[in-house]
């Protein structure tokens, strides 16, 4: 090439114009299911790279990854969780308990991922999350298990409540935490509320 150009049969102008274009081909080059996959079962044991993503997970094995919360389990820090690899949306993050992740077919299982959580960081992040409060059917009841939300300053992005035959009321509330630490003393204190018995995480 040096030759070339010393000689005139190449311009430096075509050799700076050939180089930019393979350099914006490799910079806009995306991470696909298949690389995802490949680089996830390459032998690395002596050096792991992890990611840290905006969202304060660490996904292990796996470089520039796109990843998102499973909306059936939504997992919060402190929560024991593992990822896995989609088609076409990056890793979706599940606790280990999800009924989901336990009933993966054998031949899905070859996606899972270790992941992790930032611990660090976690307090930057609101993670939404689902709690099931049930209780009896009275006059109050949600307005004191508002009264709890508020006092603890927890945002609720949605509320349903359903009650049955039986005396029961049943309230699936959304919520926005930082993590397991802050939801249990949620729980906790919305334990004491008159009339409330259990209150649960859906996992799937």
């Amino acid at each position: 090439i040096c030759a070339a150009v010393g000689h005139g049969g190449i311009k430096e102008g075509q050799i700076i114009h050939r180089l930019y274009e393979e350099y914006q081909k490799e910079k806009n080059k995306k991470v696909t299911e298949e690389d995802i996959l490949k680089k996830v079962q390459e032998e690395v044991p002596e050096k792991r790279i992890e990611k840290k993503s905006k969202t304060g997970i660490v996904v292990k094995g796996v470089e520039d990854v796109a990843v998102r919360f499973s909306k059936c389990c939504n997992p919060v820090p402190g929560d024991e969780i593992i990822g896995f690899i989609t088609r076409g949306r990056g890793v979706s993050i599940h606790r280990t308990d999800c009924v989901n992740m336990i009933h993966l077919s054998e031949e899905e299982r070859h996606r899972l991922i270790e992941a992790e959580w930032y611990v660090e960081d976690n307090k930057d992040f609101y993670y939404q999350t689902e709690i099931q409060v049930i209780g009896d059917d009275r006059l109050g009841l949600l307005i004191d298990i508002s009264r709890v939300l508020t006092d603890e300053k927890i945002a609720v992005k949605s509320l349903n409540a359903r009650t049955t035959k039986e005396g029961e009321a049943f309230f699936n509330i959304t919520i926005e935490i930082h993590g397991k630490q802050q939801l249990e003393k949620l729980t906790t204190k919305m334990q004491s509320v008159p009339g409330v018995h259990e209150i649960i995480r859906p996992r799937s």
